[in-house]
């Protein structure tokens, strides 16, 4: 699965938008001799101090975009008793780890802004399936709109690929773990 990067706020595209705009303008007026007498150490320090600026604001905004996402994980939990996840608007439902056959990523039906996305999905024993409001970061031009009619829940984390990713292998190895303790707790015991 290919890496897609992860947003950037709008108000940094601004700032780094009016940075180039501004660099740009400062080079045009350096080119055409408008200004004159400049040191050239202050010229490299002026181009520097926008890029640092630049490069500051877009590492604050993807951390707090990954902070976002972090913290949006309080919906998906995990639990002796199984796994916990939003049902609705403001329910929860406890899937039983003895209901659970695997965990794996399948476009999204409920939870949405929406477009359709990769959610997390919890396969039944039973053959069926219980989505979850996790879903993977995709860039917008790359979304389907979803079917007018179908009824949406807006509480979604979306979260990078790579940790998306990591969120599913993390489930599956708690649901093997949880099976495999099942399996040797009722085997009887040989003495």
């Amino acid at each position: 699965m290919s890496q897609t990067p992860i947003p950037v706020t709008t108000p940094v595209k601004v700032l780094i938008g009016g940075l180039l705009a501004v660099d740009a303008a400062f080079g045009a007026a350096l080119a055409l001799g408008l200004v004159r007498g400049l040191s050239p150490w202050l010229i490299g320090g002026a181009y520097a101090a926008t890029i640092l600026v630049a490069i500051v604001g877009y590492r604050a905004s993807r951390a707090r975009m990954l902070k976002r996402g972090f913290a949006s994980l309080q919906d998906l939990t995990i639990g002796d008793e199984g796994i916990r996840l939003p049902a609705g608007t403001l329910s929860t439902r406890v899937v039983p780890w003895s209901q659970i056959a695997d965990v794996n990523a399948r476009r999204s039906a409920r939870f949405g802004d929406g477009y359709l996305r990769d959610a997390i999905w919890l396969d039944l024993v039973t053959g069926g399936g219980v989505e979850s409001s996790v879903q993977c970061y995709a860039p917008r031009g790359r979304l389907t709109p979803a079917p007018p009619q179908r009824r949406q829940f807006e509480q979604t984390a979306i979260l990078e690929p790579a940790l998306f990713n990591a969120v599913i292998e993390r489930l599956r190895k708690e649901l093997r773990h949880r099976q495999l303790h099942a399996q040797l707790r009722d085997t009887p015991r040989i003495r």
